[in-house]
């Protein structure tokens, strides 16, 4: 669409809206009419999300405009701007707008009602947020700074005034006067100015200008950004209107449109700051200003030039940030410039860019320094009111450019957009020749034949897309390439290369067909018809639903169905079986088996194999009648459909759950035993005179739980006569315990009945286990003994346990030796001690005297515990811990009287004679060990022992016994021998071995 020249000074209008045709859009600059609340922005406002947060101030009445209004008056941009692409500076923006922000009291008004309607705080707030938004959109180059304010100037001008009579009045009282960057920003009282406007502004041409602004409200900061757009150079935000519906629309021959039915409708792009305004909201500018006015870094709008092949581009949101997020294209044929561009709910889009306003947006740049808006929909029936909320393309739909170029939406997100662009071409020819049905034992093809040639590419294979509706409706697309020989179609067209296609496609259900085949352009598509087949199908499957019973499964009522079903098809097939259950409240569900179980009663009767037979089992919760039905699933690729193998009304009667009650736990501690003893009753209703299972669920201290099952057979006459049942329901069992603490037992009616709900809870009870008390007792004595051979430690005392107190109790008694290693040796109490028993009242043995040998001679600890009995005692007892200490047994006395030779010259032997006495044990004969060492100074030993009458020794040392020894050892060897005796002694604890002589000889 060419742009068109504005003559004389250019007039549109900034206006107020009192209606809102949406509560997410509060207000645009549209003609007033009746009241309008206004509000007053924090000094703190900030914009957030494309949003302005305001506070509520008195509302004012609205002043009638009288139609729309141009906002901006500047003189007629120079001739031939218009043109197919353009920007209206010469470098990018850049520089500090010193603004003086004026609070006006009029003649007419008090210095009261004008602080009330135009707050100096509000109207700095709406001047920063007007800033930041421009800030944005100029990379930072452009700051709208305040460079003075003042309040409440009093002015000769009346609120009866126009605005450009107001203006002038102001600006000359200020001696205020328009230069390069600086604006004067006036608020005056009144919800609009007395033309009708929101907003005016007024500019010499430069970048700059003077802005006039109603009363504080919603509005104030989308005009004031709005106005200082027109500071900065920028018409309005317009878009195509057709009556038509149009898309676009080429210049007419002399003026106007080639479409005599589409106009501009000023103001008509609500997705850009320079069109209608909102309550609160500042779109983002179109990529198409952005362009005209050299906004952002400039690396945000990809140029792809003119397009002369499809060309597809990648969009992010325009509102967001990054290089080449919108694009823009030349039309091969028209050369007029598009801009595209991704509006989703980011930025300053946040809040307006919902439903059809999110997606993607095309504009062209119009004459003045105005864009204009390509939306979907150019008829005045897309605007509710003043505003419209399908200005974006969506996913699948595709624009044309009056020169015939294409831009297709593809997917849309709010993070990407993808859009493919098709110059205008001829379109690409063909024909669909045939489609036939081919029907094997494994399958059924369509085999469709044709050609298509793209003329674009002539000699290049081009595709065919072929689309299949299948008898259930579906419809699916097959892409084939047309790649072979077809010399008839090369003749016929004078091209080369391979165009024809030929291609089987599967189905799978007997019906009716239809293929529809077009060939695939570069520039277009084109359909080259459709062709219809038939495929004849099998019979549907065959079967019975024999019988239908009811049964407890498992522990739950069910519905039990038995039949067969066959799919002549695939006689030898298994095949599925769907079972539909209505339950008596009117629910349906299906559930799918198989027929795989052995009926040879069918197979005999249809002259089949394989396995048809099903048995199914379905639960049954309610008490009513259901209605069952059962169906075969065919498996044959092409039967005719499913086969009813029957229904039946069910009758269920489920009876309730066995009730009862768990009436005690009681603890019972026997001493070397415990138990908890449970009693209660329970009866099923189903069957109320059976005696019927319990479970017991017995939960320990530790968390660990044990079941016990026992049965409700004892009499209970009391039950009976209150449930007016026979039978017995009563029962009482033990459950063995074996640790103190809280037992939880819960009980459980087990029902009988056929059909029944489940099973019945009798209730729970806590049980404390209380624990035994620990055993008393004391050790009387702990004592060393080494006057035997062997030496041990006794320990003596007593012990028994409260809890048993006629038992014996086990004695552990743990002695650590010398070496510090400690053994334990365990006792039973059982020695008679009637000292303990008259003194505690005890009946049994409670005594213990237990001997302990020992090897090492030193220190040893000794502790006696006495053991509990029962498996619910406290613990163990410490009877008491002694220290005794184990002396060292005295060395052997003794000695070697005599060593002398002995023998013939032939047999000589060592005669070695003497005494040796164990001091510990003075009467017992001692062993002695005899060393002979030899000439050549190796040595043998020889063992006797001192068992021979040597009366002088027992009278010099008065003592009893044999101690004498005599040993006769045998040499050969001619030289000198040494003879030593030693001796270990008889008893336990000795440190060494006692030496007791030597002699040497020479032979």
């Amino acid at each position: 669409m060419r742009k068109l020249n504005i003559a004389a000074t250019v007039i549109a209008a900034v206006m107020l809206a009192a209606t809102l045709p949406q509560a997410a859009v509060a207000a645009v600059e549209v003609p007033a009419a009746g009241q309008v609340s206004a509000g007053a922005l924090a000094p703190s406002a900030a914009v957030q999300n494309g949003s302005v947060q305001t506070g509520a101030v008195p509302a004012v009445s609205d002043p009638s405009p009288q139609g729309a209004v141009d906002d901006f008056v500047r003189p007629e941009p120079p001739a031939g701007r218009a043109k197919s692409e353009y920007t209206y500076v010469s470098a990018p923006l850049a520089g500090t707008l010193k603004t003086t922000l004026v609070t006006v009291q009029l003649a007419d008004k008090s210095a009261a009602e004008t602080d009330t309607a135009v707050p100096m705080a509000a109207a700095k707030a709406s001047l920063s947020a007007a800033n930041r938004y421009w800030a944005f959109a100029t990379a930072g180059r452009v700051d709208i700074a305040l460079s003075s304010s003042r309040q409440l100037h009093k002015s000769a001008a009346t609120s009866k005034q126009s605005p450009a009579q107001i203006v002038d009045i102001v600006s000359q009282e200020l001696g205020w006067t328009q230069s390069s960057y600086t604006a004067l920003v006036m608020f005056i009282p009144g919800a609009y100015l007395t033309n009708g406007a929101a907003g005016m502004t007024y500019s010499n041409g430069n970048i700059g200008g003077r802005i006039l602004m109603p009363q504080n409200s919603r509005l104030s900061t989308p005009v004031l950004a709005h106005e200082f757009g027109h500071a900065l150079g920028m018409d309005h935000a317009n878009s195509l209107l057709c009556g038509s519906g149009a898309m676009d629309v080429a210049s007419g021959p002399f003026a106007g449109f080639a479409d005599a039915t589409c106009s501009i409708k000023t103001y008509g792009d609500n997705l850009d700051l320079m069109g209608i305004s909102h309550f609160d909201i500042m779109p983002e500018i179109s990529a198409s200003f952005w362009e005209m006015g050299r906004f952002g870094n400039g690396n945000e709008i990809a140029n792809l030039g003119t397009v002369s092949a499809p060309r597809t581009v990648n969009l992010k949101p325009w509102a967001g940030t990054g290089a080449n997020r919108a694009a823009k294209f030349t039309d091969p044929k028209s050369g007029e410039v598009y801009f595209l561009e991704l509006r989703t709910p980011v930025g300053y889009d946040s809040v307006i860019a919902q439903n059809g306003n999110r997606g993607v947006k095309i504009t062209q740049q119009g004459g003045g320094n105005s864009s204009i808006l390509l939306p979907p929909n150019t008829r005045a029936t897309a605007f509710n009111g003043y505003y419209s909320n399908t200005q974006a393309w969506q996913a699948g739909q595709t624009f044309t450019t009056h020169a015939g170029t294409k831009v297709s939406i593809g997917a849309v997100s709010d993070t990407a957009a993808t859009v493919t662009i098709r110059p205008p071409g001829a379109p690409a020819k063909g024909s669909f020749d045939s489609a036939a049905l081919a029907v094997t034992s494994s399958g059924a093809t369509i085999n469709v034949r044709g050609w298509s040639v793209d003329p674009a590419a002539a000699s290049t294979s081009t595709q065919t897309h072929i689309y299949v509706t299948a008898p259930d409706g579906t419809t699916t697309g097959h892409a084939f390439t047309a790649d072979k020989p077809r010399a008839d179609v090369n003749a016929a067209l004078g091209i080369s290369g391979n165009h024809g296609f030929q291609a089987s496609i599967a189905v799978k259900a007997a019906g009716q067909y239809q293929a529809c085949a077009y060939a695939i352009g570069i520039f277009n598509n084109t359909a080259l018809g459709c062709r219809t087949v038939t495929l004849a199908g099998t019979p549907a499957p065959e079967g019975s639903l024999d019988a239908v019973s009811t049964a407890m499964v498992s522990g739950k009522p069910s519905i039990k169905l038995r039949g067969w079903a066959v799919d002549r098809g695939k006689p030898g097939a298994s095949i599925p079986v769907h079972v539909y259950v209505t339950t008596p409240a009117g629910d349906t569900t299906g559930q799918a088996f198989t027929a795989n179980l052995e009926r040879p009663d069918v197979n005999k009767a249809l002259g089949i194999s394989g396995t048809h037979g099903f048995a199914i089992t379905i639960p049954a919760t309610e008490t009513g009648t259901y209605r069952v039905c059962a169906y075969a699933i065919p498996v044959a690729p092409f039967a005719a459909g499913n086969t009813t193998l029957g229904c039946r009304n069910v009758p269920v009667a489920v009876s309730d759950p066995p009730t009862g009650y768990l009436d005690s736990v009681s603890f019972i501690n026997a001493g070397s035993s415990a138990r908890l003893d449970v009693a209660g009753w329970s009866f099923d209703a189903g069957v109320p005179s059976a005696s019927i299972p319990v479970q017991l669920s017995v939960t320990s201290p530790d968390g660990s739980t044990k079941t016990v099952t026992t049965t409700a057979n004892a009499a209970r006459s009391d039950v009976n006569a209150a449930m007016g049942i026979a039978g017995s329901h009563g029962y009482r069992t033990s459950v063995s315990v074996t640790k103190a603490g809280t037992y939880r037992v819960c009980a459980t009616g087990i029902a009988v009945a056929p059909l029944t709900k489940g099973n019945g809870f009798l209730g729970c009870v806590n049980a404390t286990a209380a624990p035994a008390a620990r055993p008393v007792g004391y050790v009387d004595a702990i004592v060393v003994q080494t006057k035997t051979p062997s030496a041990v430690i006794t320990a003596s005392g007593w012990t028994y346990e409260p809890g048993t107190p006629a038992a014996s109790n086990a004695v552990h008694i743990y002695v650590t030796g010398p070496d510090g290693k400690t053994k334990g040796y365990p006792f039973t109490a059982n020695g008679t001690r009637p000292d303990v028993n008259a003194a505690f009242s005890l009946t049994g043995n409670h005594g213990f005297r237990n001997s302990i040998p020992i090897t090492l001679s030193g220190r040893y600890h000794v502790c006696a515990y006495g053991i509990s009995v029962s498996p619910l005692s406290a613990g163990n007892t410490l009877l008491g811990c002694r220290d005794v200490v184990a002396q060292p047994a005295a060395p052997v006395r003794g000695y070697l009287d005599t060593a002398r030779l002995s023998g013939t010259s032939t047999s000589r032997t060592i005669l070695a004679t003497g005494w040796a006495m164990d001091p510990g044990f003075t009467s017992q004969s001692v062993p002695v060990r005899v060393t002979v060492k030899s000439p050549d100074s190796s040595s043998e030993s020889y063992s006797v022992r001192a068992n021979i009458y040597r009366p002088d020794v027992n009278s010099a040392l008065n003592v009893r016994g044999n101690h004498g020894y005599r040993a006769a050892i045998p040499i050969k060897a001619r030289g000198k021998y040494t003879v030593c005796v030693s001796s270990a002694g008889a008893g336990v604890l000795r440190t060494g071995v006692s030496a007791l002589g030597c002699q040497s000889l020479t032979y």
